[in-house]
């Protein structure tokens, strides 16, 4: 449970960050930093949606 709640943090940071960039500093959403910032997002999302490596171990 503790590498969920890292995650969670992970992720909203990540959304506060994109926040500011786009809402805060006026980027666009075709911005490279923005973009950059959207990918990890997406990365951090798809790793939370994994199942558990032990509930991975059993299914094998």
């Amino acid at each position: 449970m503790l590498i969920h709640a890292q995650l969670e943090r992970r992720i909203r940071s990540c959304i506060e960050e994109l926040n500011a960039l786009v809402t805060g500093q006026g980027c666009l959403l075709t911005d490279p930093e923005v973009v950059h910032k959207s990918m990890e997002l997406d990365e951090l999302i798809l790793l939370a949606m994994r199942p558990p490596q032990s509930a991975r171990q059993t299914a094998v």
